[in-house]
């Protein structure tokens, strides 16, 4: 299972309100056992049992599968056998990036079965945003994130009054969901920049998020080393030029291909 799968699950463990309330409808009641029997076991992303009474089965997906509609008949058979007085409300949830190509219903000659398909996108990140539960308002990140910069301030805000301990959890889960939202990142940045947010030594040294800026530092200050190392060679060429030949900054800067600063400070120096 990936990261972001993990990260998702996790999250709406913790049942976030008001994005249950969205997708079914209904106020979520309590949480339910997501495995189901079977003679291999199968683990359902979310199962709730909502306020009326009825079973609320949810899967997440990131990249289009077309066997899914198969997968959730599977899941329908199963939860059924094990709450056959239910009713049962079945939704795939959509939170990649590409255009969303899945269907939603099987049609055969002797079957018809069908569920809800729907993209994350649909929903309205200020709508989400609005609950009282950082849950809810992290996993608004993935949805229509029409005014980003106003978001991320947000969330960060949120999270500034967490605990060390909750706030550094909750800042991993948005960087994986971030992960999905590549075009969101450099927002985010800004907006991290402008906060007293920081992130623990592990974070920054394995996550991806950082990975990138780690790694074009470390070429940048390894460029940067180099170039030093160039000009420190050129001293003593500098030195004998002016001392043998008694040329001038200006001159000898223009045989060495020299910076006429760097030269002016080392004969300064002498």
């Amino acid at each position: 299972m990936g990261k972001i799968d993990i990260t998702l699950r996790d999250i709406i463990q913790e049942i976030p309100p008001k994005f249950v309330q969205l997708l079914s409808g209904k106020k979520a009641k309590k949480l339910l056992d997501t495995s189901l029997p079977e003679v291999k076991e199968r683990r359902a992303d979310f199962l709730v049992e909502l306020e009326d009474g009825s079973i609320f089965h949810l899967e997440l997906q990131t990249l289009n599968d077309k066997n899914m509609p198969f997968r959730m008949l599977e899941y329908f058979v199963l939860i059924s056998s094990k709450y056959p007085d239910r009713k049962i409300k079945q939704m795939v949830l959509y939170v990649g990036e590409k255009p969303l190509k899945m269907k939603d219903r099987i049609e055969m000659e002797n079957l018809s079965f069908s569920y809800k398909l729907m993209d994350i996108r649909e929903i309205s990140c200020e709508e989400l945003f609005k609950s009282n539960s950082i849950t809810d308002k992290i996993l608004a990140v993935l949805c229509d994130v029409r005014n980003p910069e106003k978001y991320f301030r947000g969330i960060l805000t949120e999270l500034y009054k967490l605990p060390e301990r909750e706030r550094r959890d909750y800042l991993k889960k948005l960087l994986n969901l971030l992960t999905i939202r590549s075009k969101l990142v450099e927002e985010f940045k800004l907006e991290v920049e402008k906060m007293p947010i920081t992130f623990d030594r592990e974070t920054i040294e394995n996550h991806p998020f950082f990975k990138d800026g780690l790694k074009k530092g470390k070429e940048e200050g390894l460029k940067e080393g180099l170039e030093k190392g160039k000009l420190e060679a050129k001293r003593e060429d500098i030195i004998k030029l002016h001392r043998k030949l008694k040329m001038s900054a200006e001159e000898i800067a223009e045989v060495l291909e020299l910076p006429l600063d760097f030269v002016e400070m080392v004969l300064k120096d002498i």
